[in-house]
């Protein structure tokens, strides 16, 4: 008995000891700066480069720890609902808009309006934070379609070819509420949209983004279930089922610009393979008009290192770094010049991705139009708005009996 009470003693202080190693060796939580974002959206290895950059310009070290979140949503209930520990977060637009509106935000620090970003993507900025206090934006995009032309044989142009019955048991829709009631939103629309020009076009399309009514859902629902069986739903699959050509493959897709020309370029697969990119797929912002989006960083109100959050934000700005986390995203950054550098890399081909039979078919130009999207095709594009109580609601039940 002795030797267990000994035995239970020594386990004791050694226990003790190993807690108060544990306790004096860890981090203070103002040498922290956590970060809450989508996954595979930032590159990684430019922690260990900030960290450096941070004591050497603040005389301060930093470590930086990374959450990620599936779902935009899921801010709302980290820093609404929990009050998380998080410094930056990464949403999109509308939750932007949302969490200013609901004061759950600290100012940027940052002037983004004085050169630093492309112009276009300031005024989009604008749509979400009129500020401009608040978002820092890290990138941008377009939702419309992806398609493999050697299945469609011809050039998708319209919405009309996406939720007619042409493509049928060979299209997928993106499982994304937001991103579906959008698309079947302009769809509807489609014929008072197309008869507008110039800025009233414009309003007209962004007008679609902020139409929560009762008519307009229940419009989106019809336009939905009309297409539900005969569609695959997915998010994320679909990219890489059609850039390696599987049976299964749809002939058209809902999709993001930059997954789209993630896997139109060669790129990395699920499994990290090395693949080539599938020539074959085309996309195209619908003549009706689509979204175009832009994740921003913010700081949390609940933040616990704001001055290494706000010199976090100075950071990803600086040129090289907005190229590294382009490049690894498969994204373009509204940093004006990071996007004049990728623009250049691209048009001059500096990696040769471009052959003259794709430049002959005007490959070459889609490609290009669907990463750096023109002033056309911008203005065709409306920006998400946060719906409000009673909207979000309302698009909440549609979704829920669709699925």
């Amino acid at each position: 008995m002795k030797r267990i009470i000994s035995a239970i003693l020594t386990i004791a202080l050694l226990s003790g000891l190993v807690l108060s190693l544990i306790a004096c060796n860890k981090t203070p939580r103002e040498e922290i700066l956590k970060l809450y974002m989508p996954g595979e959206y930032i590159d990684e290895e430019i922690f260990g480069e900030f960290e450096s950059w941070y004591e050497e310009n603040y005389g301060k070290k930093v470590t930086v720890q990374l959450e990620t979140f599936d779902a935009v949503e899921d801010i709302q209930l980290a820093v609404e609902g929990s009050q998380a520990d998080y410094d930056l977060l990464c949403p999109s637009d509308y939750m932007v808009e949302y969490l200013i509106k609901q004061n759950l935000l600290l100012e940027s620090g940052m002037d983004i309006s004085g050169g630093l970003f492309k112009d276009q993507y300031v005024a989009t900025t604008r749509e979400f934070d009129p500020s401009l206090k608040y978002a820092v934006p890290y990138m941008y995009g377009t939702l419309g379609l992806v398609y493999d032309y050697s299945k469609t044989q011809e050039k998708i142009t319209s919405w009309e070819s996406f939720f007619g019955s042409k493509y049928n048991n060979n299209r997928s829709v993106k499982d994304s509420i937001r991103d579906a009631y959008a698309a079947a939103c302009i769809y509807n629309a489609g014929s008072t949209i197309k008869s507008k020009s110039g800025a009233e076009r414009k309003a007209a399309i962004q007008a679609v983004f902020m139409d929560t009514s009762v008519a307009t859902v229940n419009s989106a629902k019809s336009t939905l279930l009309s297409i539900k069986d005969g569609s695959v739903w997915d998010v994320d699959n679909v990219k890489y089922e059609m850039a390696s050509k599987q049976d299964n493959a749809p002939a058209i897709a809902l999709m993001w610009s930059c997954d789209a020309g993630y896997v139109m370029n060669d790129y990395e697969d699920e499994d990290g393979n090395d693949c080539k990119g599938n020539r074959d797929l085309w996309y195209v912002v619908p003549e009706e008009g689509g979204n175009v989006y832009i994740d921003a960083f913010v700081i949390s109100k609940y933040a616990k290192n704001v001055d290494a959050a706000r010199a976090f934000l100075q950071f990803i700005c600086q040129t090289e770094i907005a190229v590294k986390n382009s490049e690894y995203a498969g994204a373009i950054s509204p940093v004006a010049e990071a996007y004049d550098e990728l623009h250049t890399y691209y048009t001059e081909d500096e990696d040769g991705m471009f052959t003259q039979a794709l430049i002959d078919s005007g490959w070459k130009d889609m490609f290009i139009e669907t990463m750096f999207p023109s002033e056309e095709t911008l203005c065709r594009c409306g920006v998400m708005k946060d719906f409000g109580a009673e909207g979000k609601t309302r698009v909440t039940e549609m979704w829920s009996a669709i699925q």
